[in-house]
C-alpha cells in the first residue's frame, strides 16, 4: 500500500489540472459558470429562507436583522454542503466516466475520485468569499475563533474523499448508485444542521448529530459563525472520527477492487 500511495501523491499535480481541465470542460471556467456555482446555493438558500421564515415562520423581511441572519446561517450551510454534495456526485462516476484512463494508463487509478473531490474543492472556494459578505451584512462578529473554520473544512475534505471513493468503487459494479445519489444527498442534506441550527435539533435526537458522518462538522461550523466560540471538543472528535474513518474505508474499498475496475467497465 505503501508504494502505491506515495505513487499517487507524486502525480497529485496531474488530479489537479485534471481538475481544472473538467472545471474547464464544463463551462465552469467562463465568468457565467463561475458566477452560477454562486447563484444556485443562493437561490436555493433563498428559497429555503422563504420556507423558514415566511411561510412556517412568524413572518419576517430579509431586511430584519434576525430575517437576515437566518438567510446567513442558511447561505453558509449551503456553501460548506456544496463540497462533499458536488464531490461524491462527481466522483461516483469517475471510474466508469474514466474508461480510457482506466485501461489505457498505469497511473493509480484513485486519481480520478481524488480529482473530482478536489474539482468541488476550487468551485466551493470562491463561495466563501461571497459567504463573507452576508456575515459581514448579518452583524456576526468576526474573530480569531473563526479561524476554526479551516480545520472543519479540512475534515470535511478528507470526509468528502472517504467516501467519494467507496461511491466510485460502489457504482462500477452497480451503476445505479450514481442515479440515487441525488436523492440519498438531499435527504443527508435535511438531515443534517444546514438549513437550521443545530439547536433546533430536540434533546431526545441529539445522538443523530454524532451518528452523521457530516453532522458534528456542520454542528462546529455553526458555533464558530454564529455563536462567536470554539467548538465543543465532542463535536470536533466526532468530526474527526467519521472524518478519518471515512477515508480509511474508502481507501481499503477502493483499493481491494481497484484490481477489477478494467473488467467491469
Amino acid at each position: 500500500m505503501r508504494p502505491y500511495l506515495e505513487d499517487t501523491f507524486a502525480h497529485l499535480r496531474f488530479a489537479y489540472e485534471k481538475a481544472r481541465l473538467d472545471i474547464q470542460a464544463a463551462n465552469k471556467n467562463t465568468w457565467f459558470g463561475q458566477l452560477w456555482n454562486i447563484l444556485n446555493p443562493l437561490f436555493l438558500a433563498m428559497i429555503y429562507w422563504l420556507l423558514v421564515v415566511v411561510i412556517f415562520g412568524s413572518g419576517g423581511s430579509i431586511f430584519d436583522k434576525e430575517g437576515l441572519r437566518i438567510l446567513t446561517q442558511i447561505v453558509g450551510g449551503l456553501f460548506l454542503f456544496g463540497l462533499p454534495s458536488s464531490g461524491i456526485a462527481l466522483g461516483a462516476r469517475s471510474i466508469i466516466q474514466g474508461g480510457t484512463f482506466v485501461l489505457n494508463t498505469r497511473l493509480p487509478r484513485l486519481i480520478l475520485p481524488v480529482s473530482a473531490v478536489i474539482s468541488s474543492f476550487l468551485v466551493f472556494l470562491p463561495s466563501m468569499l461571497v459567504y463573507v459578505g452576508f456575515h459581514a451584512l448579518a452583524r456576526y462578529q468576526f474573530g480569531l475563533q473563526m479561524l476554526w473554520i479551516f480545520p472543519i473544512i479540512l475534515l470535511v475534505f478528507i470526509t468528502t474523499m472517504g467516501l467519494t471513493m467507496m461511491a466510485a468503487t460502489g457504482t462500477v459494479y452497480f451503476r445505479d448508485i450514481a442515479s440515487f445519489l441525488p436523492y440519498v444527498l438531499r435527504i443527508w442534506m435535511y438531515l443534517s444542521p444546514i438549513i437550521y441550527l443545530y439547536t433546533r435539533i430536540p434533546s431526545s435526537l441529539e445522538w443523530s448529530i454524532y451518528a452523521n458522518p457530516l453532522g458534528a462538522l456542520f454542528t462546529s461550523w455553526q458555533q464558530i459563525l454564529y455563536e462567536n466560540s470554539v467548538p465543543d471538543l465532542s463535536y470536533l472528535m466526532a468530526g474527526a472520527l467519521w472524518s478519518f474513518g471515512s477515508l480509511t474505508c474508502g481507501l481499503l474499498m477502493f483499493l481491494r477492487k481497484e484490481r477489477e475496475f478494467a473488467v467491469r467497465i
